[in-house]
């Protein structure tokens, strides 16, 4: 399990989305992605996962590069960028079984992802109609999809957006039991929505990677994570 960005930069027009940034992390375990609204959280994400072309510099991802072998990379992970919306007229069975067929599941597999994951994530009932759904439950449906093909790699973009308190609770005991056989790199703008699961933080504003280093070393430095957040990103 293993992303390495090297020197990427992402333009549109004359405006720099991502200006020559780098990082790269081995192994399992959660990542915070943290910086303000605008800071170049999900142009990274989705050039991670093939939607964006960068304009320089690379992306692999468990070794292989995004530009030159796609297919393996979009093997290796599960993505929700942008609170994707499944199609409101489908259920939740038709949106989950469309969405595994996609990465070549056989309808015996895809029938015990959704029943596995459905339970773990608690859904609704699966003939449910995706727009009768809460927002919460949407994005729920969402993480499911992108954990039925077993993903060693996720990526979560604001992946709290829409939930309620409970949700979050929920949200938060799924990131820790998945992340003991999992690397998952989560982008926020609020910090204490995910505190409790990172292992390591990388910390970007204006499209500039400012500071990456482990939760432990932040907290002994800054006391808490609020208060590194503050100090290096600002308000």
């Amino acid at each position: 399990m293993e992303i390495e960005v090297k020197n990427l930069t992402k333009r549109y027009g004359d405006k720099v989305a991502l200006d020559n940034i780098s990082f790269s992390h081995k192994g399992k375990g959660v990542i915070g992605y943290l910086g303000p609204n605008g800071a170049g959280k999900t142009t990274t994400f989705k050039i991670l996962a093939g939607l964006l072309k960068p304009t320089a510099g690379s992306v692999s991802v468990n070794g292989f590069d995004v530009r030159k072998d796609l297919k393996n990379v979009l093997l290796s992970i599960g993505a929700i960028i942008e609170s994707p919306e499944p199609d409101k007229f489908q259920t939740i069975r038709e949106a989950l079984s469309m969405s595994a067929e996609f990465n070549g599941l056989s309808k015996e597999d895809i029938d015990r992802q959704i029943n596995r994951y459905g339970k773990l994530l608690e859904l609704p009932p699966l003939n449910s109609r995706i727009g009768r759904l809460s927002k919460g439950q949407r994005q729920r449906v969402s993480l499911v999809a992108a954990l039925i093909p077993e993903p060693s790699i996720l990526l979560l973009d604001e992946p709290t957006s829409g939930l309620d308190p409970a949700e979050r609770m929920k949200f938060k005991k799924l990131i820790l039991s998945l992340k003991k056989e999992r690397l998952i790199l989560i982008s926020s703008h609020v910090i204490q929505e995910i505190k409790e699961v990172c292992d390591e933080i990388i910390f970007i504003n204006n499209g500039k990677i400012i500071k990456q280093d482990t939760v432990k070393n932040l907290q002994k430095k800054y006391k808490d994570l609020e208060r590194a957040y503050m100090k290096i990103v600002g308000s």
